[in-house]
């Protein structure tokens, strides 16, 4: 964003009368005097032309640290490589990785130590044995831990935030709370987010979204006193246990080509500070087709990871106090410690008679045109006005925030694997290097030189002996002095690299997206410009040699056999800062013009830095081997490329050697909406969108920074119409892709690709990274429609492509499902911005961008789907606003219109609740439905859920207990995830009770009641109740029928007892209302006669009559007797039975002998049965 000093020259007067304002890190920083606010790392002292010992930072003399502690460097530095626990998850690599503030030396001349924050794996490893008995390095280590991980062997992690809490948490780099996510919060005013949050964002990988470590899936440690200790996107793998407070766990399917990747922090608002502070490490993924290359020697055994950036490193106190005096040591670090700018440096001065800042490095929207009006924070009055003794001062000053972000932060020191320009000794052979440029903002033009000198370059005393060893030979960059045809001859100053002098060239076999289908070698080229002046894309970068962008990682082989041992070689960068329209300020090299007018850095001396020109010096030592075999590797690597990546998606002839095919380039000219070709595999040409997207720079509306933006182009506008829409972070989404499943041809119903056309309005190369997926860069062409194919080592895949000014760029994008996820998982639902109240609409673009409209924009809550971003890997513009959500609809829509209806059912059919619904069409599609129950409306309780066909919209679920209310909600699923709920619906099933209960007592014996009823409910059993009286209350007895009885007969009656009868059905335990009452009173047989009473009378004939007499109970019902008698009291001898009338009390027995004794007894009888006998009687007749 920042652009090319023009007025550099203009002077402010030499102070005479006025001492310049001593100041500290409480005062305002004086924008226009003579301070730039802005450091260099410790600068040597030079007296008399010579530097003085223990000044400054030399250059080679610390050695590059490698992997694992037997590769440490001098410091003791090296990069440790994560064991893998592959007990606790089987088929899984399991790492426990925490985060943890250290102190880290990068070079052995900046002391103390600078306060970094870093990972550690704090979890035993699995050992050849199958036990986890490795354990992990005590502390942590720059840049590491490296993990090693395989093809389709997931990788699980728990990571913890092990940083301090309280002020004690926050970071020791300038945080500007005005971004979004480092200011306040929604739940009050004044609590801010604390500066300890942290993500862990796994570069490259295609995982789930809950574990791509977005910006808004931070969080903070355990302990931490805060209202927001958790992203608004946080969440954890399904089928990992919660880690707790300060915990989140993470899942890479790791189902991608070999390739390298790093994971770093990503949280909202700080992603310029945390890597920068520490926060990284790289993960390489190998494969079968890799693994069996490098056993065939198509490619070098092991690989060494080259990990750059670049550092500023705060100065002595002299030489801050120059520089940068409201440098705050108290909360930021002292000397030795990390330094990023933090004053807004305009370069307007409109009160000053050139108009310009001398010290000025980005523009300021109120003074610039057309001036950026309306910005809530204006000028706001300079406390250094002083129109008499100080002139150059302004009455007013950018009311820009302290501490700021500022546009890009470009440093001055180079550093490799965590070591400030590291020397590194090589044997003549071939090596292959995984080269990450993990910079912030600064681009790398990657070139291999032989230094000027092959000697020594530092005596035992550790003075300078010989600076050639650490330079690379320049000649003037003029045209006639024979250099190759695209050598610059531009005239700059310090001259280009000396041809005679280059190295070898880089063969490049792979990038971020992995194997490429074609070996790309890239010669050493010092960066050149486009100078045709009709081209509108004049000035941009025109030819390169490995040219990386920050988050850019490049594969490559190095054959050092031809170079002659005992030589040395530089590491030389030139790339321009920011590219193409380069500050020469940010460019350092030896003997480089001195600055400090214009608040850049004095000219840097041989040996020392500032320096971002050589990088790294490499010492070749022993015996050569063999020379690489090129042509060897140029038959092998399409092969290879055909046997691990995904088909491409446009195909190019860069893919013929790969596919055996014949393919020409389809590359998309300036004015086109669609692209038309002919897919991989197809015989049908198809016709594609292309979707129009925009890259915007502007000011930004509250303090008029400079902002660059991501947005939207509307197509197809005539020219009285905007046509580039720029939108934030927080606005609604407007890139919504959907799953492929790759065997789903392009262009049909169902396939995901989408062609972006990326416009670019604007000054700077930005570097966009896709999160998720990788991308097809299929060509550029600049606005005045010249065509711009891909670099060869840009053909394959892509996560993050260099977009260039007055350019649109065209990248393909076919996202794939990960396949056999062991769980599922939902979307994202979040508010719009999470750091803000509902219903606000600041912030927000209130601007319709399907049509230019405007437009009123609400923060509400808005389903992200899968989530992901992308946004420029130039982390000052990414904080500051360069990223758009990405939505990936994975997950079926969810189902509406759900409606609960109670069916009662039957005596034969069982009640239920009938649910129904509707399912949404359209993608993405739905493998089943799932049904849940609760018996609460929160659904936390008495949870049961049901699966059913993708297809079905009704479901009638008998097994609700009746009585219970029961509430349901549907969803809809598919193999890796499940969509919304949709709307609750409750119903509770009540039973009917029987009817018609009647109870009737039949004739005969057993005394019985004969019961019958008719269900109306359908039943699991039937309860009869029984009781002596109508409340039920006494005399109670129950018997439990079978289902579905009707009828009962209750032979345990009583005669002579009124009863009463209910009956009710029960289903699934619970009974329905009781029936009606029937009421009976039981008659039973009579009562046994009593005062059974006899006389004996002599009778003629000698015979004697026996005339008996008795009672009945007056309630008996009694039809007739039965009179026995006998001649023995047990009626056994001569028994005779008589049966008098019912209604008799008296019988005569006539013909009776004299003098004998007879015994009798009586019963009553009637149609329910007989009555005991009486007592017995004996009668003796008379003589």
């Amino acid at each position: 964003m920042s652009e090319e000093k023009t007025v550099r020259e203009v002077a402010i007067p030499k102070q005479t009368a006025v001492e310049e304002p001593a100041l500290g890190p409480n005062d305002p920083p004086d924008y226009f005097g003579f301070t730039p606010n802005y450091a260099n790392s410790p600068l040597p002292t030079v007296v008399g032309g010579v530097v003085q010992p223990g000044t400054g930072v030399r250059k080679f003399v610390d050695t590059l640290p490698g992997v694992g502690p037997a590769n440490a460097n001098n410091l003791n530095h090296y990069i440790p490589v994560a064991t893998p626990d592959t007990i606790t998850y089987p088929g899984s690599d399991y790492y426990e990785i925490c985060l943890q503030d250290y102190g880290k030396q990068f070079s052995r001349d900046i002391l103390p130590p600078a306060r970094v924050r870093g990972y550690r794996q704090i979890n035993n490893g699995t050992d050849p044995s199958g036990h986890n008995t490795i354990p992990p390095p005590v502390r942590p280590y720059y840049c590491g831990p490296l993990i090693y991980a395989r093809r389709d062997r997931p990788v699980r992690i728990k990571f913890l935030n092990l940083l301090p809490t309280g002020s004690a948490g926050k970071l020791f780099l300038p945080v500007d709370i005005t971004l979004t996510g480092n200011g306040t919060g929604p739940l009050n005013s004044t609590e801010l987010y604390t500066q300890n949050r942290a993500v862990v964002h796994l570069h490259g990988s295609e995982t789930p979204w809950i574990s791509d470590g977005t910006p808004l899936q931070w969080l903070t440690p355990p302990g931490e006193v805060t209202s927001y200790p958790r992203g608004a996107s946080y969440a954890n793998v399904p089928d990992m246990p919660d880690p707790g407070p300060g915990g989140v766990t993470l899942y890479f399917p790791m189902q991608q080509s070999a390739r390298m990747m790093w994971y770093h922090d990503h949280t909202e608002g700080m992603t310029h500070l945390t890597p920068y502070s520490g926060q990284f490490g790289t993960l390489i993924l190998q494969d079968p087709v890799e693994q069996q290359m490098v056993a065939d020697g198509v490619i070098p055994a092991g690989d060494l990871p080259l990990v750059i950036q670049d550092k500023t490193f705060v100065p002595p106190t002299a030489q801050l106090a120059r520089q940068d005096p409201t440098w705050d040591t108290v909360n930021w670090g002292g000397p030795g410690n990390l330094w990023m700018p933090h004053v807004y440096m305009p370069n307007q001065n409109p009160y000053n008679a050139e108009g310009a800042n001398p010290m000025g490095r980005w523009d300021y929207g109120p003074w610039f045109w057309p001036p950026f009006t309306g910005i809530e924070q204006g000028p706001v009055p300079n406390p250094y006005y002083d129109p008499v003794n100080r002139p150059w001062e302004p009455p007013v000053q950018p009311g820009t925030p302290l501490p700021t972000i500022t546009p890009e932060a470009f440093l001055d020191t180079p550093i490799v694997n965590g070591c400030a320009y590291p020397t590194f000794q090589v044997e003549p052979k071939a090596y292959r290097f995984r080269i990450l440029n993990a910079s912030n903002d600064r681009a790398l033009n990657l070139q291999l030189y032989h230094a000027a000198s092959n000697g020594t370059m530092w005596k035992p005393d550790g003075t300078l002996n010989d600076g050639g060893a650490g330079e690379v030979p320049m000649v003037e960059a003029c045209p006639g002095e024979g250099l190759p045809p695209t050598w610059p001859t531009d005239g700059r100053e310090g001259g280009v690299p000396d041809p005679a002098a280059v190295g070898p060239s880089w063969i490049q076999i792979g990038n971020e997206g992995g194997f490429l289908p074609e070996v790309a070698v890239i010669p050493p080229q010092p960066i050149n410009y486009e100078y045709d002046r009709r081209s509108i894309t004049v000035l941009n970068v025109s030819d390169h040699s490995l040219l990386l962008g920050p988050a850019e990682r490049a594969d490559v082989i190095v054959d050092f056999s031809t170079v002659a041992p005992g030589s040395t070689l530089i590491l030389y960068n030139d790339a321009p800062a920011p590219m193409p329209a380069y500050d020469t300020r940010y460019d350092y090299y030896t003997g480089d013009p001195d600055q400090t007018d214009s608040g850049g850095a004095p000219t840097t001396q041989p040996g020392y830095g500032p320096n971002t020109r050589t990088l790294m010096q490499i010492r070749v030592v022993g015996t050569p081997a063999a020379p690489f075999d090129l042509t060897r590797l140029r038959a092998r690597l399409p092969q290879a490329y055909a046997q691990s990546q995904p088909k491409p998606i446009v195909p190019e002839k860069a893919y013929n050697a790969a596919y055996g095919t014949n393919y020409t380039n389809h590359y998309v000219p300036i004015q086109a909406t669609t692209i038309t070709y002919v897919p991989v595999g197809g015989t049908t040409p198809v016709t594609l969108d292309l979707q129009p997207k925009a890259i915007v720079e502007e000011f930004d509306p509250v303090y008029g920074r400079m902002m660059p933006t991501l947005g939207v182009e509307l197509p197809k506008t005539s020219a009285f119409i905007q046509t580039t829409i720029p939108l934030g972070y927080i606005d609604p989404p407007t890139e919504t892709l959907y799953m492929s499943d790759l065997a789903t041809p392009v262009g049909s119903a169902g396939d995901g690709t989408q062609i972006w056309k990326v416009t670019h309005n604007g000054v700077d190369t930005h570097f966009i990274h896709f999160h998720y997926f990788n991308v097809q860069l299929i060509n550029r062409v600049g606005w005045d429609g010249a065509y711009k194919p891909p670099d060869a080592n840009e053909v394959g895949w892509k996560e993050t492509v260099r977009m260039n000014p007055l350019e649109d760029c065209i990248v393909a994008m076919r996202p794939a499902l990960p396949v056999n996820l062991p769980f599922k998982t939902g979307d994202s639902i979040r508010m719009l911005d999470p750091t803000q109240v509902a219903g606000t609409t600041n912030g927000f673009a209130q601007i319709d961008p399907q049509t230019g409209d405007p437009a009123t924009v609400t923060n509400q809550p808005y389903n992200f789907g899968w989530e992901y971003v992308w946004h420029c890997h130039m982390v000052d513009h990414e904080d500051f606003d360069m990223m758009r959500p990405i939505v990936i609809r994975v997950s079926p829509a969810p189902p509406t219109n759900l409606t609960a209806t109670v069916n009662a059912g039957s005596a034969t059919v069982p009640p239920a609740i009938v649910l129904n619904w509707t399912n949404p069409t359209g993608l993405p599609a739905a493998t089943q439905v799932v049904v849940q129950r609760s018996t609460n409306s929160t659904f936390t309780a008495g949870l049961t859920t049901f699966t059913l066909a993708a297809g079905a919209t009704t479901y009638a679920d008998s097994t609700a207990v009746p009585g219970v209310t029961y509430f349901y909600r549907v969803r809809r699923e598919n193999s890796a995830s499940y969509s919304g709920w949709s709307n609750s619906a409750s119903g509770v099933i009540s039973l009917t009770a029987p009817t018609n209960l009647t109870a009737t007592q039949p004739s005969g014996s057993p005394v019985r009641v004969n019961l019958s009823w008719v269900n109306r409910s359908y039943s699991t059993s039937v309860e009869l109740q029984r009781a002596t009286n109508a409340a039920f209350t006494t005399g109670l007895t129950t018997v439990t029928l079978a289902a579905n009885a009707t009828s009962y007969t209750d032979s345990t009656v009583v005669g002579g007892t009124t009863y009463y009868y209910r009956v009710r059905t029960v289903y699934l335990g619970v009974g329905s209302p009781w029936s009606n009452t029937a009421t009976i009173a039981v008659s039973g047989p009579p009562a046994a006669p009593t005062n059974l009473a006899g006389t004996a009378v002599a009778a003629g004939g000698g015979t004697a009559t026996v005339n008996l007499t008795w009672q009945e109970s007056a309630a008996s019902v009694v039809t007739s007797f039965v009179l026995q008698r006998a001649t023995n009291v047990s009626f056994t001898a001569n028994l005779a039975t008589f049966t008098p009338a019912g209604t008799a009390r008296a019988f005569s027995d006539t013909g009776r002998a004299r003098s004998t004794t007879y015994y009798y007894r009586i019963q009553a009888v009637n149609s329910y049965g007989s009555s005991a006998f009486s007592s017995i009687i004996a009668v003796t007749t008379p003589a």
